[in-house]
């Protein structure tokens, strides 16, 4: 039986600001080796499992509709932009939100809807965040972190959250192939920005 490689996340839709600074910060970074996510990809990780057989697939999405609480459609903001990693060998960039409580309501959903079906919660940390790019190498460490710096507010803008998803993440030579496997829709009754939904 196949194994898929699966994930659970929120996709995001980002606006003109967004996309704006984010092409000046691949311009601002072009000499170093970074992988930048194509924007139809965005998307905040709940959950990564890895690689799922195929006859769980379906108990896995149907345990997801039955316990994962589904707030209304929510506008929230992006954050600062930042990296994770070590400060000499820096892995990730990333843009934070500036209200966290919906995805760590839904976190706790997902990784409960998942222990059912016999997968244990992970023992990181979890933090909401857009994967911008990974780092592949970096020439200069300083001017980076420098950039970063300049940049930090630049992402500030409102985004839209309508939908978690169950996906299939096939890697291909030009980039991930993303496969909805689930897609539970938010309701359309629309919270005002930052508001909790429980």
């Amino acid at each position: 039986m196949e194994n898929f490689r699966t994930f659970v996340a929120l996709p995001v839709k980002v606006g003109s600001r967004f996309l704006k600074a984010r092409a000046e910060l691949i311009d601002s970074l072009k000499g170093e080796r970074i992988s930048w996510v194509d924007r139809s990809r965005f998307h905040v990780t709940l959950r990564f499992l890895g690689d799922t057989e195929e006859r769980d697939v379906e108990a896995i999405g149907n345990s997801l509709r039955e316990h994962v609480k589904l707030p209304p459609v929510t506008k929230l903001k992006f954050d600062r932009v930042g990296s994770f990693g070590p400060r000499k060998r820096p892995r990730v960039v990333w843009v934070g939100f500036e209200e966290s409580s919906l995805f760590h309501n839904l976190k706790i959903d997902v990784d409960s809807a998942l222990e059912r079906v016999g997968i244990p919660p992970e023992e990181q940390p979890f933090r909401a965040h857009l994967t911008l790019g990974r780092v592949r190498s970096m020439r200069e460490l300083q001017e980076f972190y420098q950039i970063i710096e300049k940049m930090k507010d630049n992402f500030k803008e409102e985004l839209s959250v309508e939908s978690l998803v169950f996906y299939r993440s096939e890697l291909k030579s030009d980039g991930p192939v993303y496969t909805p496997l689930t897609k539970l829709g938010f309701s359309s009754q629309t919270p005002s920005p930052g508001s909790p939904f429980r």
